[in-house]
């Protein structure tokens, strides 16, 4: 009896561990980003009311959410059915959905690192009023809706016959383009890979100018803080000094009542007292002189309290509001920074295997499939770090966090 061996699912089987330990990673990540950005668009929607530089951070996680629905899909279809897709529409829709909402979260993020940019390094040039952020957040929805759209029509499923083991093997593999190639879709696609490097290219150049100033300012900060502890500890010295003046003050002047009750008894000299209360604010020098501690008490005063000043709470809440806002700034920059990272490796590999003649899959090594899937769907990662970063950096966020955990406890 003669075996025959099905080539098509050897060559399905072959990749199966990696493509199922990807998919579970995925899932994981899926349920963690769900839960994460939910959290926080409740958080910032309805526990935080103040919003003014934090206005993008719920729109933001909005968009994370819907892209952990409408990626995660994606991906574990093909880790499923990556030689035999099963549907065409599934593929269409899912093609497009994941190329709207991913490029969607990156344009806004472009309009977050514009508008702290404007912040930061032109801090007395125009702002991002509440208009223009709307205004922004919409432009950035119908732009990556209009490239996005042809998508629809111009991916697929693909069936073609490839050589696996000296066989033909009949693969459908889900592609950006199913269709012919032509001069115009070539273009289609060069001016979509143009968009997703331009947009990580301007938010990179924008943010370097960024980075500088908060850095300089948090070096600023360093000294502004040992000028301040410098100030309460003369603050501190120059009112132990005035405890110490009043102390002396209040003990001459007992003494000086006692030496006048003395006088009274003893019939001393009348002249010589009232010579001495004509100067109710001089005290007798050790020399048998008198010498007026009023002047040093007010100066020393006006010392305290020019040096109290500089530490009202007015300035105190102006530094606090400061630092919020740097801290703010420093938050999304690790956000952008994690999503160059991510975006760039998946962009670079789109790019290469639509830009290469005669790309097959079926080539690859077992390493370079392993890095392959993961270096392209790295880009899922971008979706479900935002929560974390909120976490660590932005600390009214993780306050109401603390109060609402122990308020259920």
């Amino acid at each position: 009896m003669i075996n025959i061996t099905d080539y098509g699912e050897v060559l399905r089987n072959r990749d199966l561990e990696i493509y199922l330990s990807n998919t579970v990673l995925i899932v994981i990540g899926t349920v963690i980003g769900f839960f994460g950005n939910f959290t926080v668009i409740f958080f910032y929607l309805v526990r935080i009311k103040e919003r003014g530089e934090r206005y993008f951070i719920p729109l933001l996680a909005i968009v994370d959410l819907f892209a952990c629905l409408a990626s995660s899909p994606f991906i574990i279809m093909h880790n499923t059915f990556f030689y035999n897709y099963p549907s065409d529409i599934v593929c269409r829709i899912l093609t497009f959905l994941q190329v709207f909402i991913s490029g969607l979260s990156g344009h806004i993020l472009l309009v977050i690192c514009f508008q702290r940019y404007l912040l930061v390094c032109k801090p007395y040039g125009p702002k991002m009023t509440l208009f223009w952020k709307k205004m922004s957040f919409a432009l950035a929805c119908v732009f990556s809706f209009v490239y996005s759209i042809p998508l629809i029509g111009l991916s697929g499923n693909k069936t073609t016959h490839e050589h696996f083991l000296n066989h033909t093997v009949e693969t459908t593999i889900c592609k950006f383009y199913a269709v012919d190639s032509s001069t115009k879709i070539s273009a289609y696609f060069g001016f979509l890979g143009l968009i997703m490097v331009a947009n990580i290219t301007i938010t990179a150049a924008l943010y370097i100018p960024v980075l500088s100033r908060i850095q300089v300012v948090l070096s600023g900060k360093i000294v502004k803080d040992d000028r301040h502890r410098k100030i309460s500890s003369n603050t501190e010295s120059l009112s132990r000094s005035t405890s110490s003046i009043e102390s002396n003050t209040k003990t001459l002047s007992n003494s000086t009542t006692k030496s006048g009750i003395q006088a009274t008894d003893h019939d001393s000299k009348p002249d010589e007292k009232a010579c001495f209360n004509n100067y109710p604010n001089k005290e007798p020098s050790p020399d048998g002189g008198a010498y007026d501690t009023s002047f040093n008490n007010t100066t020393k005063s006006k010392e305290i309290v020019a040096a109290n000043n500089e530490l009202q709470p007015e300035g105190i809440s102006k530094t606090r509001n400061d630092f919020a806002k740097r801290r703010i700034t420093v938050m999304f920059f690790v956000i952008i920074l994690a999503y160059i990272l991510s975006y760039l490796p998946s962009v670079i590999l789109l790019i290469l295997a639509y830009a290469i003649r005669d790309f097959n899959f079926i080539s690859f090594t077992e390493s370079e499939t392993i890095a392959w899937t993961y270096l392209s769907r790295l880009v899922f990662l971008n979706h479900i770090v935002n929560p974390f970063i909120y976490s660590y950096f932005d600390v009214k966020f993780r306050t109401e966090l603390k109060t609402s955990f122990m308020c259920k406890r």
